[in-house]
């Protein structure tokens, strides 16, 4: 009897020895406001893959898409902790967090933002407005497009119907477009019959919603970034360890410096996919071309800064130039 009253003595001890470790592991459930195929998803692949490589008890684990959670509502999810971390672009919370669509505005790479308080600031601004942790940033350097059936004269866009965002309206309204609103789902009938002539997108992804073969001209130089944003649910932050937060900071650091090899290889493979479609590059003058992205940028920070006066111009002066 004593030897066995030790036995299960020492089996109590190492089960509770074991519970604080086991209890410290924690599966994160995150949400992409993208179909998980094509170019647009391997930054998060590689976010999930490094985060769950390191050894410190944290699991990504990707649970919802846009089959199952609108774009539009994935920053309540956050918010609500429906899902804990999001990988999403600006444009689809500001009805949140205002500031997010300055994102798009960004000129500035996003390692010196990690190094000038930007970052700071942006995540200061997450944790005020929505109970998120802004984790970082990617897709510095891949610029929207204006795509069309017909051939653009001039940037003059009076006469033209193009399918817009609440993210570039601004933009396209302010070239005299005539901008009609619609899911980028929709973009190929509304091109195929001739409800727009053209539309704004980034150099990434035409070929993933079958655009290539309704689209003849793309217009050289692009506007913008495709940003995409990592937020996390700040009482799901909070739920982690030091050591797992350290983890988390690090392989969302890590993803950031990946990313400029991807985005260059990603970029060369789309320009080859859309010139082998035939796709003409259409561009002006340089002085044309400055006024251009000037007016895509004038237009987006007039309504950043309107719309959040307590940190609009902040946020200018860190991310921009």
């Amino acid at each position: 009897m004593h030897a066995r009253s030790l036995l299960v003595a020492a089996a109590l001890a190492a089960l509770t020895a074991a519970a604080p470790a086991a209890a410290q592991d924690k599966t994160l459930r995150v949400g992409t406001f993208l179909a998980p195929q094509g170019v647009w998803h391997g930054p998060l692949a590689h976010l999930i893959e490094t985060v769950n490589a390191k050894d410190v008890g944290l699991t990504l684990e990707l649970v919802a898409d846009p089959s199952s959670v609108s774009p539009f509502q994935l920053g309540n999810a956050v918010q609500g902790g429906v899902v804990d971390m999001a990988y999403i672009s600006g444009a689809f919370y500001t009805a949140l967090v205002p500031e997010s669509d300055a994102n798009k505005l960004f000129n500035i790479p996003v390692q010196e933002l990690r190094e000038n308080g930007a970052m700071e600031l942006l995540d200061e601004i997450h944790r005020e407005r929505m109970g998120a942790v802004f984790l970082g940033k990617l897709g510095d350097g891949i610029q929207y497009h204006l795509y069309s059936s017909k051939p653009l004269e001039s940037t003059d866009l009076s006469g033209w119907n193009m399918r817009g965002t609440p993210l570039y309206r601004p933009f396209l309204e302010a070239l005299g477009a005539n901008v009609v609103q619609m899911q980028g789902s929709e973009v190929y009938p509304a091109m195929e019959g001739g409800v727009i002539e053209g539309y704004a997108w980034p150099l990434w992804g035409i070929g993933d919603l079958g655009l290539l073969e309704v689209t003849e001209h793309r217009v050289e130089p692009g506007f913008y970034n495709a940003e995409i944003s990592v937020i996390m649910n700040e009482n799901s932050w909070n739920g982690l360890t030091p050591e797992q937060q350290a983890a988390l900071t690090e392989a969302m650091i890590e993803t950031e410096a990946w990313f400029i090899d991807y985005r260059n290889e990603v970029d060369a493979a789309q320009r080859a996919l859309q010139d082998e479609a035939g796709i003409e590059v259409i561009t002006f003058s340089e002085e044309e071309n400055a006024k251009m992205v000037q007016t895509a940028d004038d237009a987006g920070w007039a309504v950043v800064i309107q719309n959040s006066p307590q940190y609009g111009e902040r946020i200018k002066e860190l991310t921009y130039r």
